[in-house]
């Protein structure tokens, strides 16, 4: 957002493709399927429309694959527009259902349930230029990641506290 009204309109799209270009290159390298694009952020799907047994690792491996992408892009963009971008990322492991939503002429495959909403809110919770995962994807990715607790939280529409980590690298 203060990038966004710190560039022209033209040169923020430019920004905003090229990060969307180097993140799309990872999340494809780890078969995530990109649900949405939000403008800066995305939305991406491990387990649709193809499941694998380490969809939970590979959700990870994407993450942190993006975080390593975005140096080389910053790179750039520190020599031409004297900027930085920071990922924030969340991530969820559960059930959902997959299906058209929308109407009008404008449908999208999207993931309904609580996953979603988790991940969005654990990626409220990342510091900047880290991945964020929930215990339930800890437990799935434990002995591939290196981890650090960020203890229990409390999230907006979560009835529970849940306990939070910090993937710091691949082990």
């Amino acid at each position: 957002t203060k990038l966004s009204s710190q560039l022209d309109p033209e040169d923020w799209r430019d920004v905003v493709r090229a990060y969307q270009r180097v993140c799309t290159d990872v999340i494809q390298r780890y078969d995530g399927h990109i649900a949405q694009l939000l403008g800066d952020g995305l939305l991406i799907d491990y387990g649709f429309p193809q499941a694998h047994e380490d969809d939970a690792q590979r959700a990870v491996r994407a993450g942190l694959g993006m975080l390593a992408a975005m140096g080389d892009l910053n790179k750039g963009l520190q020599h031409e527009k004297s900027i930085q971008l920071a990922l924030r990322l969340g991530i969820h492991t559960g059930l959902v259902v997959i299906g058209e939503m929308g109407g009008a002429g404008r449908q999208e495959q999207l993931a309904l349930g609580e996953v979603p909403n988790l991940a969005a809110r654990l990626q409220g919770l990342a510091a900047s230029n880290t991945v964020v995962i929930s215990e339930v994807s800890y437990h799935l990715i434990q002995g591939y990641f290196t981890c650090e607790s960020l203890g229990e939280h409390t999230l907006r529409g979560v009835a529970a506290p849940l306990t939070v980590y910090r993937v710091l690298r691949e082990s």
